[in-house]
């Protein structure tokens, strides 16, 4: 016999809870938001309750909106108007539809069910796709999804934006512009065709199944995050980075990798028997291990960090470094 679930409104909280800035009706064993006051001075927190529908909720809100954690599987009569935060993570959700198109803040809908971030809007005048906020000033987090594509996405995202570990098998309609961090890590990507244009952030495809790096962005303001994946060639890899790290791949060459590292430059755990193509200037730390080098002979002349080589086909003396490069810090061999 099925549990019988105890209905429980907002209405039939409202008298415990102050009204009058923030609301915090978290954590109470909602399940309808009947009740609600239609504007929020403050932040509005439902999360961890057992709502299945947002039907009731405010519509305009001027601080942060919180709905995680509950068994949303629609935003559909949530808030039309959110001024700072919008976080939907962990409910049921299988589509973004009701959510409001301008987000002030964050927005995260990391942990549900989603295929896809377009939804299908059914009107008088015919059927739409639309996807899901058009705008988002802060974070977009879509990670730990079931995504195949980013069709629906913000055009802009004024911070990061996570799309990892969901089911990528390609960045086709990315946002042109992320002004913050950039992650793409473990999903299916065979390539990066289609991935933004600009970063001013950090760039992570780690733990994919790239086999080259063409259609990364030419310009990298923060770190270049590419380990873990299938790369034979960094052809196609940024002419300028911060910290550039290609580890843990199947590499046997560093031809065609950036010609400016401002951090650490990471090329350990591959199959390189050579170092020629490293950057002539690494002004933070080289990493070079477990590799197959009988020979250290490449254009790299200065590292400004630690020179690192251990695990190598041949054993380095650190004597034997120093005289070949110019290195400021520790000589790891």
């Amino acid at each position: 016999m099925a549990k019988k679930v105890t209905q429980l409104s907002f209405a039939d909280v409202k008298g415990a809870i102050d009204c009058s800035g923030d609301i915090d009706c978290s954590n109470k064993g909602l399940t309808s938001l009947e009740g609600c006051p239609e504007k929020v001075k403050g932040t509005f927190n439902c999360s961890g309750n057992k709502l299945t529908s947002l039907a009731g909720a405010p519509k305009k809100i001027k601080g942060d909106f919180t709905c995680s954690s509950n068994k949303l599987t629609t935003l559909e009569g949530g808030p039309e108007e959110v001024k700072g935060d919008y976080d939907c993570s962990n409910n049921h959700l299988a589509t973004l539809g009701g959510c409001p198109v301008f987000i002030m803040g964050d927005f995260s809908c990391s942990g549900n069910k989603l295929t896809s971030l377009k939804a299908e809007f059914v009107s008088s005048v015919g059927t739409t796709l639309t996807g899901g906020p058009e705008l988002v000033e802060g974070d977009f987090n879509c990670s730990r999804n079931r995504l195949t594509d980013l069709e629906g996405s913000p055009k802009i995202v004024g911070g990061d934006l996570d799309c990892s570990f969901n089911q990528l098998t390609t960045l086709n309609n990315s946002p042109e512009v992320i002004f913050g961090d950039f992650s793409c890590s473990g999903n299916q990507l065979l390539s990066l065709e289609g991935a933004p244009r600009q970063v001013f952030g950090n760039f992570d495809c780690s733990g994919n199944q790239l086999t080259s790096l063409k259609g990364s962005p030419k310009k990298v303001k923060g770190n270049f995050i590419c380990s873990c994946n299938h790369l034979t060639s960094l052809k196609g890899s940024p002419e300028e980075v911060d910290t550039f790290e290609c580890s843990n791949n199947m590499l046997t060459s560093l031809k065609r990798s950036p010609e400016k590292v401002k951090g650490n430059f990471d090329c350990s755990m591959n199959q390189l028997t050579s170092l020629k193509g490293a950057p002539k200037k690494v002004k933070g730390t080289f990493n070079c291990s477990g590799n197959q080098l009988a020979t250290l002979e490449c254009e790299l002349k200065k590292v400004g960090g630690d020179f690192i080589c251990e695990e190598n086909a041949q054993p380095f003396t650190e004597e034997e470094i120093r005289v070949a490069k110019n290195i400021k810090g520790n000589v790891l061999a």
